[in-house]
């Protein structure tokens, strides 16, 4: 018991002492392909209208940069598209963009955003099994909510900034190449609520000086809340599985 005890010590110890990965410049590209599945509705008042979506697939790019200077914050920058299509039968006249629908109607729906964001953070653990993120991201969502029922279309545009928290993890399986990590992005202000996470799997396919290459592979959520902001009332959530390529330099 006493030898397993202090196995179990000197392996705690061992993981909190490695040496950092973050103490050399260090660049990650990463490409994602995101086949998610959209819920809820949107409207110009309080009565939201829910549509049926259609599942996508959406790219997300990112890039990171880290370096071994101390108190300034490494960065990412990330990008992504939310779109998708979907319909919805009217049970009450359905006012959007100028234009009224009429009750019992059918009309469609095109959603088309782009969701970017840029990220400063700070390592509070970084080694080779255990690392630890925090920062503050600036996200912007920005697109069309189209609406036609084959005789007349309405559009209208949101755009808003959203200063967010940051947290992310990783924790690595030892002589496997396998790592399990997640990150997290959330706000809530005003009435209106965004949060962005996902959590994954990664397989080192090559670890060496020059270059690491790992495969990817997880789940993403990112839900939209919004309180009258440019004029619209929005309950969104777009989620689905991941499959991804990550390169270090």
């Amino acid at each position: 018991m006493t030898f397993k005890k202090l196995a179990l010590a000197s392996a705690l110890v061992t993981a909190f002492a490695l040496p950092a990965k973050a103490d050399v410049l260090g660049v990650y590209v990463g490409a994602q392909g995101w086949q998610n599945e959209a819920s809820g509705g949107f409207s110009q008042n309080a009565n939201l209208v829910d549509f049926a979506f259609e599942e996508k697939t959406n790219t997300n790019l990112y890039l990171k940069f880290e370096h071994p200077v101390p108190l300034v914050p490494n960065a990412r920058i990330r990008v992504g598209k939310l779109e998708t299509n979907g319909s919805a039968d009217l049970n009450a006249a359905f006012t959007f963009g100028g234009k009224t629908y009429r009750v019992n109607e059918n009309i469609d729906t095109t959603l088309d955003f782009t969701n970017n964001d840029a990220t400063l953070y700070w390592e509070l653990l970084d080694n080779d099994l255990v690392a630890f993120d925090f920062g503050l991201t600036a996200k912007n969502i920005k697109g069309d909510f189209l609406v036609e029922d084959g005789t007349q279309s309405s559009m209208e545009e949101v755009s808003v900034w959203l200063p967010m928290g940051y947290a992310a993890a990783k924790v690595r399986i030892p002589f496997a190449g396998l790592y399990v990590y997640g990150d997290a992005n959330f706000v809530s202000y005003d009435g209106s609520k965004v949060h962005d996470y996902e959590v994954g799997l990664g397989y080192d396919l090559i670890d060496n000086i020059a270059v690491d290459v790992a495969l990817t592979a997880g789940y993403r959520e990112v839900v939209i809340e919004l309180d009258d902001v440019d004029d619209i009332n929005a309950d969104l959530e777009f989620s689905g599985f991941f499959a991804g390529l990550e390169v270090h330099f």
